[in-house]
């Protein structure tokens, strides 16, 4: 095989691999006030609870109900919604160190 046909595998095989990567949903509002949800008792002295949010499915918010998760020494940042030209996109949370 040529060199030009292993540069034009290669390059395609990024394009498919950028392709197939996940796009974050742009809703067209911002989402709703968050309902005010009342945690069941813990599953654990170490386990923290995650808020519920909104998230933007396809056409509509739908809410997403907070849980408990284990810890293991590390701090939840909440996710967050951040207006663009495009509208609105979900920045979700995660555990940090």
């Amino acid at each position: 095989m040529s060199r030009l046909g292993t540069r034009v595998r290669a390059g395609l095989l990024g394009l498919t691999l950028v392709a197939a990567l996940p796009v974050a949903a742009q809703a067209p509002t911002p989402p709703p006030v968050p309902h005010v949800e009342a945690p069941p008792p813990s599953p654990s002295p170490d386990a923290i609870w995650i808020p519920g949010h909104w998230i933007w499915r396809a056409k509509a918010w739908a809410w997403e109900s907070g849980r408990w998760e284990k810890a293991q020494g590390r701090a939840y940042v909440p996710g967050r919604y951040r207006q663009t030209p495009e509208g609105w996109v979900h920045e979700p949370g995660g555990w940090r160190r």
